[in-house]
């Protein structure tokens, strides 16, 4: 998504804590007061939310599913519109049910950072909440007439570009004007887990999204993937490539949809991996032009799990060559003829399968 004109106008700060020896529930800490950032501390601020959220992160696009007077989508829609006093103590009931949520003992607190504002060229309203975790750290100091350098221990260090160790939800107004209960026509939710996304694979930690959130991966990721998939062999068809840059592509292309240790889709990330610069534009328009998103969605292999698992050449002749993607990637090489020993222009293809023949039909 990309994020314009973001105005953060309040942000207050609860803690939640590890549970006991015994699993219970700690109660969390409550703030009594908003937080005061300077300029540059509100821009920092700014930064780190639109790193974890905006068009260039691996944010992924969910669903509300829980919808009860009792879940947290409801309470977003009371935050968004409540006087200051109403503010506090709502965000203090977001930092409970975040602590209930975290149902595993070796989870651990940290700061909730809940905070709203504003979006957008025509300003609409957004909610936000990040979970952070608290380390320690040392500001650098300097000596104004010494220039001496000296380092200050810091106990509690929050936010952080260094942790990584950000959950972070954000609920954005829409345009629509629906007058259905669904909230999924007023919100829309992106999630993102960095910590999770990078290692284990997955969009977000499943108490943050679905206990703590209420919310699901969207029932069109599936659709979404597909239509990435398809789209992008288009697109590799019709590249001015070599065959074999061509293969490689299409290779390329199956491994980081079954093989990636991701729950995401990130086309961006695919383009600047695979293609140069001016394919990537061109890679861009291609998918906007068939209303395919260019940044993150979640990855559902689903409707194409059959195409993943091979791989298929098919000749003007009515030849083909069908093989498992891993062994096609592996163990087959194709390199482009134009010309016979003749001299004369051709447009061949040469297969070479680093295996022997077995069996004959």
């Amino acid at each position: 998504m990309n994020i314009i004109n973001l105005q953060i106008q309040r942000i207050i700060i609860h803690q939640i804590h590890q549970r006991d020896d015994d699993g219970n529930k700690v109660t969390p800490s409550r703030s009594t007061e908003f937080i005061r950032f300077d300029n540059e501390a509100m821009e920092t601020f700014k930064l780190r939310f639109i790193n974890a959220i905006g068009s260039d992160s691996k944010a992924v696009p969910m669903s509300i599913v829980n919808q009860e007077s009792t879940d947290l989508p409801p309470l977003i829609n009371r935050i968004s519109d409540s006087n200051d006093d109403d503010y506090i103590r709502l965000s203090y009931d977001v930092a409970n049910k975040l602590a209930d949520a975290q149902q595993r003992r070796n989870l651990p607190g940290g700061i909730v950072v809940v905070f709203s504002g504003t979006y957008g060229a025509t300003p609409k309203n957004f909610v936000g909440i990040m979970k952070a975790e608290i380390h320690s750290a040392y500001e650098k100091r300097v000596n104004k007439l010494t220039q001496e350098i000296t380092l200050q221990y810091i106990e509690e260090a929050l936010l952080t570009p260094a942790t990584k160790l950000y959950k972070t939800g954000a609920f954005f107004q829409k345009n629509s004007n629906s007058e259905s209960d669904d909230l999924n026509s007023k919100w829309e939710v992106l999630v993102s887990d960095s910590q999770i996304s990078q290692t284990e694979g997955k969009a977000a930690a499943h108490y943050f999204y679905s206990s703590f959130l209420g919310c699901g991966y969207p029932e069109t990721s599936a659709r979404t993937t597909k239509q990435f998939y398809e789209a992008t062999c288009d697109f590799l068809n019709d590249m001015d490539v070599s065959e074999e840059k061509r293969n490689d592509l299409h290779n390329a292309l199956v491994s980081y949809l079954k093989h990636e240790n991701s729950d995401v889709v990130n086309p961006s990330e695919f383009s600047s991996r695979y293609f140069d610069v001016e394919t990537r534009d061109s890679y861009s328009e291609f998918l906007e032009d068939k209303e395919i998103p260019t940044t993150a969605f979640t990855k559902d292999v689903e409707h194409i799990s059959g195409k993943l698992k091979t791989r298929k050449l098919s000749f003007s002749k009515n030849v083909k060559l069908i093989a498992p993607s891993q062994v096609f990637k592996d163990f087959i090489d194709i390199q482009l003829i134009s010309e016979n020993d003749a001299g004369d222009a051709v447009n061949w293809t040469k297969i070479i399968v680093k295996d022997k023949i077995v069996a004959q039909e």
